[in-house]
């Protein structure tokens, strides 16, 4: 028996260990499945949702301190609307 086998024996699914012996297959995939599924569950739960992109950048240059060479750039650069609407730039140039 391997050691994960022996494991198992040592939970409260060990008295089980028989009945599934005595499981065809598709019976055992089937309760494999159900497991699986109760595992990710039980993960979601606890699991903080990820944080996008813009809250990661808010986050890291939140106490940045812009140079005066910066802000006077300011006025001086022209910048395509895509740009604009970067969180970074924005940031950056105070906006």
């Amino acid at each position: 028996m391997t050691a994960t086998a022996q494991q198992v024996k040592s939970t409260p699914m060990g008295p089980y260990i028989g009945l599934m012996r005595g499981m065809s297959r598709r019976d055992i995939q089937i309760v494999v499945t159900f497991l699986n599924e109760v595992m990710t569950e039980g993960s979601e739960e606890k699991a903080t949702p990820p944080k996008t992109n813009e809250e990661i950048i808010r986050e890291k240059y939140k106490n940045l301190k812009l140079s005066p060479e910066i802000q006077r750039l300011r006025g001086c650069m022209k910048l395509t609307e895509e740009e604009m609407q970067d969180e970074r730039t924005k940031y950056i140039l105070g906006l």
